[in-house]
């Protein structure tokens, strides 16, 4: 899946809104309430100040989140130097990345004006969001109490901040994004014996073959559509691996520093140790910029055992969910399902930070 991170046009009013309203009808995320409008939010980017920016994120067409950096109080100079941010991710879109591309923009358009700290205010209740800012380097300053009342239900808002000027030190390495540029695109090519193999982003016009190479895999030959395979696109982040013999394709998605590998198919089969090689390399790659700390793969019972012979290779062992840790196993049981099982690898010796 390709991203573009952008400034945002007051043409972009009608996909920002789309993305905001879905986070506040969610509840318990946001402090805005109530939903907004499209002339409302039309309104706000016109009304943008020169130090003041909306970066939109664009996945298959379709703006699927945005984030605001804003002088934090514009009616006194002492403050020029701070500056506050925003952030909405669609639920469907979210451990994918995509909120640390436009943290990326928003971070280096903040220095580029001046500004030497961003804070921001957090909902006490919304943990995935402070541990997401957490590991942007912000730190948790205090606790506003009461300070959230929709519908009668009262919520708490952390005030959290991080300083410009130690950003280097403090923040881990990110994936980067091309600002007002067509693409976001990561292609390896990789040399595997004498088969070389392209990993990339799947891609829309992908969808076809992913659909084709997961029924050819996946044991019982159980039909999957295309319109299935366009839904998981837009519920995790998928790669796919290209070579003149063979295919590949991996879907995944993190949370709470766990890497969960939900699809991890190749055809022909055989070919699993060479093109599912790099494949799997990437994605690991991918967790630990997120600082994930474990990356568990789900594999169909069935499959042929030179499959799980492929993950012990890699350093992959197999599980039961008693055996996980508990952070690790409030993750893994929501995706399980039945018919298949775990394989673990931990990808970080020590943990960055524990989940909050």
């Amino acid at each position: 899946m390709d991203v573009t991170i952008r400034r945002a046009t007051p043409g972009d009013a009608q996909g920002v809104v789309d993305v905001f309203n879905s986070v506040i009808e969610e509840g318990g995320l946001t402090s805005m309430y109530p939903t907004l409008t499209v002339e409302q939010e039309r309104a706000f980017i016109e009304g943008l100040g020169p130090r003041s920016a909306c970066f939109v994120a664009e996945a298959l067409d379709t703006i699927v989140g945005f984030q605001t950096i804003e002088p934090f109080a514009p009616w006194t100079r002492a403050m020029d130097h701070v500056a506050i941010m925003g952030t909405q991710v669609h639920k469907g879109f979210r451990r994918q990345g995509i909120g640390r591309l436009l943290a990326e923009a928003s971070l280096a358009f903040a220095r580029e004006q001046g500004f030497e700290k961003v804070v921001i205010y957090v909902r006490n209740g919304n943990a995935a969001a402070r541990a997401f800012y957490r590991s942007l380097g912000f730190e948790p300053r205090g606790t506003l109490t009461r300070q959230v009342k929709i519908a009668g239900q009262y919520d708490d808002e952390v005030f959290m901040e991080l300083f410009l000027e130690a950003a280097p030190e403090r923040v881990a390495e990110r994936p980067t994004a091309a600002v007002e540029k067509p693409a976001v695109k990561k292609e390896a090519v990789v040399a595997e014996g004498a088969l070389a193999v392209n990993v990339r982003r799947a891609k829309r016009k992908d969808i076809p073959a992913i659909a084709a190479i997961i029924q050819r895999v996946r044991p019982g030959g159980a039909r999957i559509t295309t319109e299935e395979v366009q839904a998981r696109l837009f519920e995790k982040g998928y790669w796919v691996a290209i070579s003149r013999k063979a295919g590949g394709v991996a879907g995944w998605q993190a949370e709470n520093l766990v890497t969960c590998i939900e699809d991890f198919y190749v055809y022909p089969v055989s070919y699993y140790p060479q093109v599912g090689g790099p494949l799997l390399e990437t994605i690991e790659n991918e967790a630990r910029q997120l600082s994930c700390e474990v990356a568990i793969v789900f594999v169909d019972e069935g499959m042929p055992a030179l499959v799980e012979e492929f993950f012990r290779a890699h350093g992959y062992e197999r599980q039961t969910m008693d055996e996980l840790h508990k952070i690790w196993r409030e993750v893994a049981s929501e995706i399980i399902g039945e018919g298949r099982f775990m394989m673990v690898k931990q990808l970080l010796e020590r943990p960055i930070m524990r989940p909050l």
